[in-house]
């Protein structure tokens, strides 16, 4: 009875190891809907479950919109072991279909696939536009003719094959600084860009189109705004170069996807505008962009023109000046609603610290563990009682690339605050805004003079930041400064 025992035990031990092997070791299939057709996979198991193969069968995709995610995606899934890919991959339509078709094969052998990190989505993902590039209009691919080894903005390495024939961009405002290097042809080598808060995508497209002609027949959007990029879009356009904004939170998007940018020869370069100092990061932005574009020399003379106003503005010793007026700023603030001030660590504190102000918000914030954010605000009575000498405004009124936006009336309801109306700068009608964007663009030295001019009048006496503006637009840009409305003040109320 004791051997017989002893023997059913390991009868069911043995049972229960069988039946923990169900379903391993062997071939099975599974589909899921793509973007234009079902898309069909073969997962390969090893005997203790491990994904050792992920097929993917003849499908009708789109041929070079969703064959190369295709590929990328099934790669990962079997080198990660895991269907958790989907942060990594990109949420594209063909991309998700590849994990849901693996996740179906599991299921027809009887596998569980949250085995391997597979999350089922509840909600059904609304089917993502997808921009019909005319593959007849990509940029034709230049012979390669040398490699160098840029340092980017976060000092990484990155080895380039000159010269580029395409390139992305994280959002259309960083064009603003290829324009000045490769003039039409920089319209003519984008490829693909992602959105931004202020629908640049779209915007950008009605100011230039009239000048370099209809370049979004050739340029996906790669990313909304603020989110993971789109990996399936940059692969079908194949940009020899990304090229991302490392100020806004798109670059750590970028970097999770570096490794299947590069196994299909894409390079990320990494860019900061505004950086740390404000005064540089343009300059330092075009050394970088001038390598990537082997266009050194143009470089060079956008940044010694900025160069020239900055300098301008340090002449004047405004640090040391024994009347230092002092600034209130406030983005996106109304009557009733308070928005977000800066300090002079950031945003546009830094542009009122090189215009020689004292920012009031910094004797609360500047030492807080929030300096470095922008939705810091200040309790309304500490900005009544600081009576700042002037107050400046963004992200109010029409602004950056307002020649195409739909005109709203010009007002300044945050006046009407309970006791503003007793402050030094309203009283004294000392309230600007300026464009909001023009703080982090490579136009940041205009606010930055206007500004030292509205505070210091006398010593910037003869300078008109308004002229030196158009200069820079009639030697660099392909367009003049009209695109955009740039500065308004209480006249400007109708």
């Amino acid at each position: 009875m004791k051997n017989f025992r002893k023997n059913f035990a390991l009868m069911c031990l043995m049972l229960m190891f069988l039946f923990s092997l169900v379903g391993y070791g062997a071939v099975y299939e599974g589909t899921a809907d793509g973007y234009k057709d079902k898309i069909s996979v073969k997962v390969e198991l090893k005997e203790n479950g491990e994904i050792l193969g992920v097929k993917v069968d003849k499908n009708d995709e789109t041929e070079g919109i969703g064959d190369l995610a295709i590929e990328k995606v099934s790669e990962l899934i079997q080198k990660k072991k895991s269907l958790d890919v989907d942060s990594l991959a990109g949420a594209t339509i063909t991309s998700e279909a590849v994990i849901k078709a693996v996740a179906n094969a599991l299921k027809s052998g009887g596998i569980d696939p949250k085995r391997y990190n597979y999350v089922e989505r509840i909600e059904e993902v609304e089917e993502k536009k997808i921009v019909k590039i005319d593959l007849n209009k990509m940029p034709k691919k230049k012979a390669i003719e040398k490699t160098v080894l840029i340092k980017d903005a976060k000092g990484r390495e990155v080895k380039i094959g000159l010269p580029i024939s395409s390139y992305a961009i994280s959002t259309m405002d960083v064009i603003d600084y290829i324009v000045p290097l490769k003039g039409k042809e920089a319209f003519e080598m984008l490829v693909g860009s992602g959105e931004d808060g202020g629908h640049g995508f779209g915007k950008y497209a009605k100011v230039y189109e009239p000048v370099v002609g209809n370049y979004l027949e050739h340029t996906a959007q790669i990313s909304e705004h603020n989110s993971p990029f789109d990996l399936e879009a940059i692969l079908s356009v194949q940009p020899d170069v990304l090229i991302v904004n490392s100020a806004m939170a798109a670059h750590r998007y970028a970097l999770e996807i570096e490794e299947l940018l590069d196994q299909a020869g894409i390079k990320i370069v990494l860019i900061d505008v505004p950086g740390k100092k404000l005064e540089k990061s343009v300059q330092q932005t075009m050394k970088i962009l001038g390598q990537v574009f082997g266009e050194e020399k143009r470089a060079k003379e956008v940044s010694n023109f900025i160069d020239k106003q900055y300098n301008l503005i340090e002449s004047k010793k405004l640090d040391k000046h024994p009347k230092k007026p002092t600034v209130y700023y406030e983005k996106s603030g109304y009557s009733q609603i308070f928005g977000p001030t800066s300090t002079s660590k950031r945003g546009w504190g830094t542009v009122i610290n090189l215009s020689g102000a004292i920012n009031i918000a910094d004797e609360l914030l500047v030492d807080s563990v929030a300096k470095k954010g922008a939705g810091n605000r200040l309790d309304p009575e500490y900005v009544l009682k600081a009576n700042p000498d002037f107050i400046i405004l963004s992200g109010i009124n029409d602004g950056w690339l307002s020649s195409v936006s739909k005109k709203k009336k010009c007002k300044f309801d945050i006046i009407n605050r309970n006791g503003w109306n007793g402050l030094n700068a309203v009283k004294n009608r000392k309230v600007f805004e300026f464009a909001h964007s023009t703080s982090r663009s490579i136009f940041s030295f205009y606010p930055t003079l206007k500004l030292a001019t509205i505070l210091y009048p006398e010593e910037f006496k003869g300078v008109n930041p308004e002229a030196i503006l158009n200069e820079f637009f009639d030697r660099f840009m392909l367009v003049d400064s009209t695109i955009s409305t740039w500065y308004y003040d209480l006249d400007d109320v109708k």
